[in-house]
């Protein structure tokens, strides 16, 4: 059994227009929702075993914020500058050999991305192209494998959701 969540960053700050787009932080009125969703997360009990996260500085925030309180411990994060620039990438290819190569030990997987490629994986991965992963989404996904590399070959089944981005105002 293996368990991916998939987590969209939380919204960034916009109060610096010279600022380039890696380096954008999130916006202060976030932090209370981020907040929010970490009790959530926290009630769930999740575990977790690695941590792959885009080194982004709205990732690298909203991973600090959501797993303050949890399990996320350093030594499980893998900071990776590869995610942020293949994100606007149109195929899933380099991220599911990504995911394919995480090591069997780990059974489950937390993976702190953008858009949209977050959407283009949780509708491959759960044959729903109606989940646009809005911003602080959070996808739970388990499914009944042994090995990582299985991830091309198996649809799973979506069977947590949360969207509490979506009730919030901008």
């Amino acid at each position: 059994m293996k368990r991916l969540i998939i987590v969209r960053h939380a919204k960034s700050g916009f109060k610096n227009t010279n600022m380039i787009d890696f380096e954008r932080p999130l916006s202060d009125k976030w932090i209370e929702e981020i907040k929010f969703i970490s009790k959530i997360l926290k009630k769930l009990e999740l575990k977790t075993d690695l941590i792959l996260c885009s080194s982004a500085v709205r990732t690298r925030e909203t991973l600090e914020w959501l797993w303050e309180e949890l399990d996320g411990e350093n030594e499980k994060v893998v900071y990776d500058k590869w995610i942020y620039d293949y994100h606007m990438s149109e195929t899933l290819d380099y991220y599911l050999d990504l995911i394919s190569k995480v090591n069997d030990k780990n059974n489950v997987l937390v993976i702190i991305w953008h858009n949209p490629f977050v959407s283009r994986l949780t509708w491959f991965l759960s044959w729903n192209e109606n989940l646009w992963m809005w911003t602080l989404w959070v996808a739970i996904i388990d499914f009944d494998i042994e090995k990582w590399k299985e991830v091309r070959e198996i649809k799973w089944i979506l069977d947590l959701f949360i969207n509490i981005g979506s009730y919030l105002k901008n």
